[in-house]
C-alpha cells in the first residue's frame, strides 16, 4: 500500500494525517511548541511525522502546509509571525526529505486551505475566491480567474497583517509580527481569547465580529470576490459565521457587496491536510 503524510503546522498545534487515495486513514493532533528553539520545533515536526508511519506500507510523499511565508519552490520557511524569533529560513522540506527519504512539498497553510476548498469544498465552481483561516493568527489566500494568486514572492494573501483600526478596549495589542493595527491582532482567535478573559462573551463577540467584518469589507473593495470561505478554530464557535454575515450586510449599501457569498469551510480542519498533498 502506497500512502502520503500530510501535516498542517500552525503556531498552536500540528494536525497530521496518513492519507491513501485522498482518504485519511489516520489522524493525530499534537502541540507545536512553536516558541521553542528552531531545532526543537523541527524535531517535534519530525516526531509527529514518525507517528504517522503506516507499518508494512510504502510512504511516497510528505506534504506540509505551515503558517508562515514560504518559498514553495525551494521548500524553505522564510519567516513566521507566531513562532519563535529564530524560526526563519528553515529548509524544512530538505530536513524531512533527508529524514524520510521521500519527496517533500511545503506551502503556506492558507494557500493549501484554499486549493483544497476550491477542489473539494466551498469554493467549487467559483473563479474569484478568498480563503481565510482564523486561528492563532489570520491566514489568507486569493484565487483569481480560477488560479491561485501567489504574487511576486508567494506572499499574496497575507491579509492578517493588513492594517485596520477596528475596535478595541484598552491598549491596542501588538501583533506577533511586532507591529500594531494588524488585522489578526484584533480579529483572530488569540484576540478573541484576550477579550474573553476581560469582558463578557457577548462583548468579546461584538468587538471581534466588528473587526472581522471590517477586514472582509476591505477585501471586497480590493478584490470583489464571488465567495469568501471562512475556516479555522475561531469559526467553530456557535453561530459566529451567521453573525458575521449579518454584520457584513448591515454595513454596506452596495448591491454588489451583498452578492458576495460568505461560507464556512466545508472540509473544516482537514482542508489544509488535503491541500498540502494536492
Amino acid at each position: 500500500m502506497k500512502y502520503q503524510i500530510a501535516l498542517d503546522i500552525g503556531a498552536t498545534k500540528i494536525l497530521g494525517a496518513s492519507m491513501l487515495n485522498k482518504k485519511i486513514i489516520k489522524k493525530i493532533k499534537r502541540p507545536t511548541r512553536s516558541k521553542l528553539k528552531r531545532a526543537e520545533v523541527v524535531k517535534n515536526i519530525i516526531k509527529v511525522a514518525r507517528e504517522l508511519i503506516v507499518p508494512n506500507s510504502k510512504l511516497i510523499k510528505i506534504g506540509i502546509g505551515i503558517a508562515g511565508q514560504v518559498d514553495y519552490k525551494k521548500g524553505i520557511v522564510l519567516s513566521t509571525a507566531n513562532f519563535g524569533k529564530d524560526f526563519k529560513n528553515v529548509r524544512l522540506a530538505q530536513l524531512l526529505k533527508t529524514e524520510f527519504k521521500v519527496p517533500v512539498q511545503i506551502d503556506n497553510d492558507a494557500k493549501c486551505f484554499l486549493q483544497a476548498e476550491m477542489k473539494f469544498g466551498g469554493g467549487r465552481g467559483y473563479q474569484d475566491v478568498v480563503g481565510l483561516t482564523f486561528g492563532t493568527g489570520i491566514g489568507g489566500a486569493i484565487a483569481m480567474n480560477g488560479s491561485l494568486w501567489r504574487g511576486a514572492n508567494n506572499t499574496a494573501g497575507e491579509v492578517g497583517h493588513m492594517k485596520i483600526s477596528g475596535q478595541w478596549i484598552g491598549q491596542v495589542p501588538i501583533c506577533g509580527c511586532g507591529q500594531k493595527y494588524c488585522w489578526e491582532s484584533v480579529a483572530s482567535g488569540r484576540a478573541w481569547q484576550k477579550l474573553y478573559k476581560k469582558y463578557s462573551q457577548k462583548k468579546a463577540d461584538e468587538i471581534i465580529i466588528y473587526n472581522i467584518v471590517t477586514g472582509l469589507l476591505n477585501l471586497c473593495y480590493l478584490l470583489n470576490p464571488e465567495v469568501i470561505i471562512l475556516g479555522g478554530g475561531l469559526m467553530e464557535h456557535h453561530n459566529l459565521i451567521e453573525k458575521i454575515k449579518k454584520e457584513f450586510n448591515s454595513r454596506t449599501n452596495w448591491s454588489w457587496f451583498k452578492k458576495t457569498k460568505i461560507t464556512p469551510a466545508k472540509l473544516k480542519d482537514e482542508a489544509i491536510l488535503f491541500g498540502s498533498v494536492l
